[in-house]
């Protein structure tokens, strides 16, 4: 059984969607990539799961997407542990992060997309 990627589209005005990266269906895998591409310059934010800690999924927002090999394009992702998100002093200097880029293939990846207008 081969593995599908899926992406959620969150939408109120119209309801949810979901595309699927069915690799054996190479038209609907076409199709989708048409689909994030649109999105994509349309400013909705793509949240790609890369992994779970014990709070539960954990996701990070695609810059891109290359329709040539269906995978989103991540930038920023973490190496191997994640930044301290508590409350520093104004007064401490900030650590630069190295940026890292990964590709998430879509047929592999869960995803959830919103619209810039959903803001609820």
């Amino acid at each position: 059984m081969a593995e599908t990627g899926t992406l959620s589209i969150l939408n109120v005005g119209v309801g949810d969607t979901k595309l699927s990266f069915d690799p054996s269906k190479p038209a609907e895998v076409k199709r989708a990539c048409a689909v994030v591409e649109d999105m994509l310059k349309r400013g909705f934010a793509l949240l790609i799961q890369i992994g779970e800690d014990d709070q539960g999924p954990i996701y990070r927002r695609a810059k891109g997407f290359d329709p040539a090999t269906a995978e989103y394009i991540i930038v920023g992702a973490p190496d191997t542990e994640e930044p301290n998100h508590e409350q520093k002093p104004a007064s401490a200097p900030r650590r630069s992060r190295q940026t890292k880029t990964v590709r998430v293939p879509a047929a592999k990846a869960t995803a959830v997309a919103v619209a810039r207008t959903a803001g609820g």
